[in-house]
């Protein structure tokens, strides 16, 4: 009907069917169309891409290097990348408070949105909500995410740690190849790449390992 707007339309990944946030989309008046995602768990018309992470799947995903990849994928598809992490309790899993922190400000540092939710009552809010404020939108305002210098996700994971620079950063992937090889490697073989030592050696450990 003329003058009526049309409800938000938001596309939710397959995996996302049984989460209880689509359910609840649905509740709030929202569009929701289940379709297989490139990338990311939810996608809004105007290029906002959402990867959506349970604090439980943080950590998990943090563990096993899984995090960069899909926050790669997200940039390189989504103009207006956003990482919603659901859960009260940033610190309910295995990995030291200092990795999650410095993970979410490197995520960060790549232009990629953090949006915090309690549950998926509360995702399906702000999912709503930036859904109804991109529809309201004639022109984004926002410059594309794709116009910035790209930085290697493994370089920011591990410059967020104190005392480690991008440079240093850079001398450990380097030498290891990757943030899984270099994990396996341990401190002992970190302390021996140049710039590093065993202060910055253990200051990786503590915030990579939890030592």
């Amino acid at each position: 009907m003329d003058g009526v707007t049309p409800e938000p339309l938001v596309i939710a990944d397959l995996f996302e069917r049984g989460s209880g946030v689509p359910a609840a989309l649905g509740r709030l008046g929202t569009d929701v169309r289940i379709e297989p995602l490139p990338a990311g768990d939810y996608r809004i018309e105007g290029g906002i891409g959402i990867e959506r992470k349970t604090v439980a799947d943080l950590h998990g995903s943090l563990g096993r290097s899984r995090l960069w990849a899909q926050i790669g994928r997200l940039r390189d598809t989504a103009p207006f990348p956003y990482l919603l992490v659901e859960g009260d309790d940033l610190d309910a899993g295995p990995r030291h408070p200092n990795a999650i922190r410095g993970a979410l400000l490197a995520v960060v540092d790549l232009g990629v949105a953090l949006v915090r939710s309690r549950d998926p009552a509360d995702s399906a809010l702000w999912i709503h909500r930036l859904a109804l404020r991109q529809q309201r939108r004639s022109s984004p305002r926002l410059r594309p995410v794709h116009g910035a210098p790209m930085t290697d996700p493994a370089v920011a994971v591990l410059s967020a740690v104190p005392g480690i620079s991008g440079v240093t950063a850079r001398a450990l992937l380097h030498r290891f190849g990757s943030v899984e090889k270099l994990l396996a490697a341990g401190p002992k073989r970190w302390a021996e790449v140049d710039g590093i030592g065993t202060i910055r050696a253990h200051a990786l450990a503590t915030a990579l390992l939890e030592r």
